[in-house]
């Protein structure tokens, strides 16, 4: 009797805990770099520069990219064993100020997301780039959002790491 008390409540817990989390993920990281507001943007509205600082395939020798076009409706297209499967699209661009793009995700699992490259002056010489994403999770996905940050972020500040080492060579 026990064991099938602790089998439904696990199934209780499974069904019904998803209500109580949050439907939505979001998550961002930021970086100074020494340089202008107009250089840090630049580079961002070009889906092949995106591939020289992507810190996602890092690790993963099979991951294979091709970019299609540049500025808005651009689009990248990626597979690899590790990274999975999927699309990503310049919808808008914000000429010096920010850069929409949306994520398709195919493989491990379906879902879609936006990131958004968002570029501050600080100064005529320094600039903050903030590497923003927001998704929201179907109903049994919202488990995912319980990790995803820890899980996200480190490669987030990898790319911003890569991404402030190409500008500041380019100084």
């Amino acid at each position: 009797m026990n064991i099938l008390f602790i089998v439904i409540a696990v199934i209780f817990i499974i069904l019904v805990l998803p209500i109580f989390l949050s439907s939505a993920f979001s998550m961002s990281r930021s970086i100074e770099i020494n340089s202008s507001a107009a250089q840090v943007f630049s580079r961002l509205t070009s889906l092949n520069e995106y591939v020289k600082w992507n810190p996602f395939p890092e690790g993963d020798p099979t991951n294979q990219a091709t970019v299609n076009g540049e500025g808005v409706g651009s689009f990248l297209i990626w597979k690899g064993k590790k990274t999975g499967e999927g699309k990503m699209t310049i919808t808008n661009i914000e000429p010096g100020k920010k850069i929409d793009v949306k994520m398709e995700f195919y493989k491990p699992m379906k879902s879609e997301g936006m990131v958004h490259w968002i570029v501050n002056a600080n100064s005529d010489s320094k600039s903050e780039l903030i590497w923003s994403f927001e998704q929201e999770l179907p109903y049994f996905n919202r488990y995912f959002g319980l990790i995803m940050e820890s899980m996200m972020g480190k490669h987030f500040e990898r790319g911003l790491k890569n991404y402030k080492a190409i500008v500041e060579s380019a100084n």
